[in-house]
């Protein structure tokens, strides 16, 4: 079997769009009763062809002019345009635009069909033909082929049905993960929510979660269908419609995106190049389409000359880099264009048209120079895939060939030389504070979340081999740093702290910052303390030296033996503790067999139980 081809048929209202299908396949798309009433195809029409070893799936778009905008949904991730021109009529407005949109969008394959051939002279049709290669003449990366057609003449629809077989399917640059524009939703009596689109990019299986972004919800899969046929899984370029758990038809509309989760992020800024065919000002308001999407944005030049544009969306959209949209007013399409920033970044203007220019010439090593310059706490490159269209690894390589820079492969973070400087900085100021600091990459990652763990123990070892500091065991020190065996200078430390915090001991997290030692290290000091019960955990947080809990204890015992009870009031009048270490006390003298708490009042057992 070959591959799978979606075609989009375009052109004029009533010149034959549906018709055609039909003749093909036998399937008439004007299902809505509105449809069959005014004779147009008001939405989106869906059917396919199956024809000798290949599958050939149709979306037919609109022709109203009113209507245009359920053509732009459906133009998105088709292969090859089937551009319907009347013999009667010729080429008409909605035509152009519909040319125009397919060009746009990237469109370069066309098919000319033109239509009610037995209508018209045979001098008429080729002067129509002659017509249609100057329409061409401005599109110079396109390819086309021109038939002329009956739905009267077998032979013309024989025709037209090799020449799709014989269409080749395009390579496309695809994504390394699912996306799916959602089309239609509805709801199935007995199987539920149905959604309908196109694969545009990575494959699709029965068992896989996906990710509604729009929804920000996890979302399972029923069953897959490709044209009627229930399959286990799914290709890029195919026309699928899902049976999907977890949501309602009623929450899901057009345009929501699906994908795999973590791998998109939403802006309602987005930078672009931009195509027009229709006069656009600056800080224009104007409706964008991309995908099934649609939504208001503003466009704010930056570049008039060159088409450089900042879109100021009303809402936060999923894009992705090189993604293709239209924008238009109430009355016609003004143009489109292809994102070059799908991620807000803080870049001041000349960086900016800078960095444009870079990713428009795809001269990405250029872009990621511009970047670096702009992130001084580091340039993260896990989302390269939605940012410049290229894999982590493939953003590896191009960031090997940039000089001056830490490359933490791991943790997907470039870092220029400058953030070097930063690191050195927040070390030294560090030991400045507390000459006594036990320094890992642990720490200084824990101080300061922007600082990988490799980062920062590349610049310890540089501080080393300066002499700035020294290496003790685990641990770097600074030269004050006098004690001899580090483990037992940490173990005394810790437990001296929490012996003199008495009955507010903070949390060990805040110790740790207060040490200035990494958690991990000081996770096993508390460890060692608790087995050897020199300190007990009252709750995640709460840990307290024996002794100190034994007096506390002795003298809650006390409160109730001179006053009756013991409850939260009583106990504050006594302590001055704040709520949280109160309450964890009460709950740990609830453990012993002798207490009795009666709606909050301790006493001991025998007395008031």
């Amino acid at each position: 079997m070959q591959d799978n081809l979606i075609i989009g048929t375009m052109g004029h209202i009533d010149h034959g769009k549906t018709s055609l299908i039909a003749s093909l396949n036998g399937f008439f798309g004007d299902e809505l009763k509105e449809e069959k009433e005014r004779g147009i195809t008001l939405d989106l029409s869906f059917s396919n062809l199956t024809f000798k070893d290949r599958n050939i799936a149709f979306i037919d778009v609109p022709g109203h002019e009113k209507l245009v905008k359920n053509m732009i949904a459906g133009a998105f991730g088709i292969d090859y345009a089937l551009l319907v021109i009347a013999g009667n009529e010729g080429i008409m407005p909605q035509t152009l635009e519909h040319f125009k949109i397919a060009k746009i969008l990237g469109i370069k394959d066309f098919l000319v069909v033109i239509t009610k051939a037995d209508l018209v002279s045979k001098a008429t049709l080729e002067s129509l033909k002659e017509e249609v290669k100057k329409l061409f003449l401005d599109f110079k990366d396109a390819t086309f082929s021109i038939l002329t057609f009956s739905i009267y003449d077998k032979q013309s629809v024989q025709s037209l049905k090799e020449a799709l077989y014989n269409l080749k399917k395009k390579d496309k640059k695809e994504l390394e993960y699912f996306r799916y524009y959602i089309d239609r939703a509805f709801s199935i009596k007995g199987a539920g929510c149905v959604v309908s689109g196109t694969l545009l990019d990575g494959s699709l299986n029965l068992e896989d979660k996906i990710w509604c972004c729009d929804l920000n919800r996890a979302l399972g899969i029923k069953s897959i269908q490709n044209h009627n046929q229930s399959v286990q899984s799914a290709k890029p370029g195919q026309r699928i419609a899902l049976n999907l758990s977890g949501v309602n038809a009623n929450e899901l509309k057009r345009g929501d995106l699906l994908s795999k989760k973590g791998y998109l992020r939403s802006f309602d800024i987005l930078e672009a190049k931009l195509e027009l065919f229709a006069p656009l000002e600056h800080n224009s308001s104007v409706q964008l389409y991309m995908g099934a999407l649609r939504t208001e944005c503003r466009v704010l030049f930056l570049d008039k000359e060159q088409n450089l544009a900042t879109l100021k969306l009303d809402k936060p959209i999923f894009s992705v880099f090189g993604q293709k949209f239209i924008l238009r007013d109430d009355k016609q399409t003004l143009g489109g264009g292809s994102v070059l920033a799908p991620i807000a970044d803080p870049l001041k203007k000349s960086q900016k048209l800078e960095f444009l220019n870079a990713l428009k010439e795809n001269d990405l090593e250029s872009a990621f120079k511009i970047m670096l310059q702009a992130h001084k706490k580091g340039f993260g490159i896990i989302s390269t895939m939605q940012r410049f269209g290229v894999s982590q690894n493939k953003a590896l390589e191009i960031a090997s060939k940039i000089q001056d820079i830490f490359i933490d492969s791991k943790e997907l973070i470039l870092y220029p030389s400058s953030s070097k400087k930063i690191v050195e900085n927040i070390i030294l100021k560090i030991l400045e504070k507390n000459k006594n600091a036990l320094l890992s990459a642990s720490l200084i990652s824990q101080k300061q979340s922007w600082i990988s763990k490799s980062f920062a123990q590349s610049i310890l070892d540089f501080l080393e081999e300066k002499g700035t500091l020294r290496k003790a065991e685990s641990f770097y020190v600074g030269k004050e740093f006098k004690a001899k065996n580090v483990k037992d200078y940490l173990y005394e430390q810790i437990f001296e702290k929490i012996k003199n915090q008495g009955y507010e001991p903070i949390a060990p997290y805040n110790l740790y910052d207060l040490l200035d030692i990494d958690r991990q290290s000081g996770d096993e000091v508390y460890k060692k303390l608790t087995k050897e019960k020199k300190i007990l955990r009252l709750s995640h947080k709460l840990f307290i030296e024996a002794n100190a809990l034994s007096q506390l204890l002795e003298k809650m015992r006390q409160i109730i033996k001179d006053e009756g009870y013991l409850d939260l009031n009583n106990f504050k009048n006594h302590f001055n503790l704040s709520r949280k270490y109160l309450i964890t006390y009460l709950d740990y003298l609830d453990s012993f067999e002798d207490i009795c708490n009666t709606n909050g009042k301790r006493t001991f057992k025998g007395k008031i139980c």
